[in-house]
C-alpha cells in the first residue's frame, strides 16, 4: 500500500469508534509484545535494522499501550485484570540500549517488562546477525537460513564459517547495539516490575538440538539468572530466533519452567494455547503508533 494512502487509513482504523468495536474481539484474550533493540536519541543506526526502534518510537508505543491496555508482568499476564485488553511487554537479547534507555522509559511510566537474557552472550557481545548485516542493515535470507539450520544459530560456528568464506562483517557497533553487562541488568531490575527470563544459555537454535542439549541450554541459563538476579529471574523462556520444536517444548517443561514464548502471532486465549508455545506480536522497526493501536485493539490492516 502506498505510504500516502496508508497513513490516513491507519489513522481511521485506529479511531475511537473502530476501537470500541474491535475491543470486543480481544476481551478475555492476552497479547505479548516482543521488542529487541532500542536506539538512544541521537545515536547512529547500526546492526540489523529491523530489530531496532528509536527511543522516541518506543516511548510513543508505551504511552499508547498504557492508555488503552492493562499492562501486566509476564508471569501475571493470565490473572483477571481490570477488564481492558491485557498485555505484557517483553524484550529479547538484552541489548544495552534496551536495558538502559528502554528500561528508563518503562520506569518513567511505572510499566513492567521482562528482558530475555542469554547469559553467555552478556558483556558487550556483538551478535552474529548484527555483525553480518549489510551496510543497509539487512541480512541475506539464504545466509540466515544456512546459519540457523546447518549451523544451529551458534555464534561461534557462524563466525567461523563467515571468516572461512571471507564474508564482510563488522563488530564496530555502538554500545547500544551490543549486549548489556550483568551490572547493567542489575541496575535495570532494581526498577519495580522489571524482571529477566531465559533466552537459553548461548542463544542457539533449540529446534535443531536434541532434548539433552536443549535441557543443558535452558537449565544453565535458568541457574545463572537465578544466582545473579534472585526473585527477579522468572521461570519463563523465549525461544532464540523464535524457533521451537516438540523436543524443545518437552525439555523446557521438564526443566520446570512455567511458560515459553515464540516470536510470531498475536492475541490468544491462554486456556486454549500451549503454555510452552505462547505467541507474541513482534514489533519491527518503523511500526507506527497508529498501526500498533490497530494490533492492540484487534483490528486488521491488509
Amino acid at each position: 500500500m502506498h505510504t500516502l494512502l496508508k497513513r490516513p487509513i491507519e489513522r481511521a482504523l485506529s479511531s475511537a469508534w473502530i476501537g470500541s468495536v474491535t475491543r470486543q474481539r480481544v476481551r478475555g484474550k492476552r497479547l505479548i509484545l516482543a521488542y529487541h533493540g532500542i536506539i538512544p536519541d541521537g545515536e547512529r543506526v547500526a546492526g540489523e535494522r529491523s530489530l531496532f526502534i528509536s527511543q522516541r518510537e518506543f516511548a510513543a508505543h508505551l504511552d499508547l499501550v498504557a492508555e488503552i491496555a492493562d499492562v501486566a508482568p509476564l508471569n501475571r499476564l493470565d490473572d483477571e485484570g481490570d477488564g481492558r485488553p491485557r498485555i505484557a511487554i517483553t524484550i529479547d537479547d538484552a541489548y544495552l540500549g534496551a536495558v538502559r534507555e528502554g528500561v528508563a522509559e518503562l520506569a518513567k511510566r511505572s510499566l513492567p517488562a521482562t528482558i530475555f537474557v542469554a547469559p553467555a552472550r552478556l558483556g558487550g557481545h556483538v551478535f552474529w546477525w548484527d555483525a553480518l548485516s549489510s551496510e543497509r542493515g539487512e541480512m541475506d535470507p539464504a545466509l540466515r537460513t544456512f546459519a540457523l539450520s546447518s549451523l544451529v544459530g551458534s555464534d561461534e560456528k557462524v563466525r567461523s564459517w563467515a571468516a572461512a568464506a571471507a564474508l564482510p562483517k563488522t563488530d564496530d557497533l555502538p554500545g547500544y547495539a551490543r549486549s548489556a553487562t550483568r551490572e547493567d541488568l542489575r541496575a535495570a531490575v532494581r526498577n519495580p516490575g522489571i524482571t529477566v527470563g531465559s533466552h537459553s544459555h548461548t542463544h542457539r537454535n533449540l529446534s535443531r538440538l536434541d532434548i539433552h542439549e536443549v535441557m543443558s541450554e535452558v537449565g544453565r541459563s535458568r541457574s545463572a539468572l537465578r544466582a545473579e538476579f534472585g526473585a527477579r529471574a522468572i521461570d519463563w523462556l523465549a525461544y532464540p530466533y523464535g524457533l521451537d520444536s516438540v523436543a524443545a517444548q518437552q525439555a523446557v517443561a521438564a526443566s520446570s519452567y512455567k511458560g515459553a514464548v515464540l516470536i510470531s502471532g498475536g492475541w490468544h486465549n491462554p486456556a486454549r494455547t500451549p503454555a510452552f508455545a505462547r505467541p507474541r506480536l513482534n514489533i519491527p522497526s518503523g511500526l507506527s503508533v497508529e498501526r500498533l493501536r490497530i494490533h492492540v485493539l484487534g483490528g486488521l490492516l491488509s
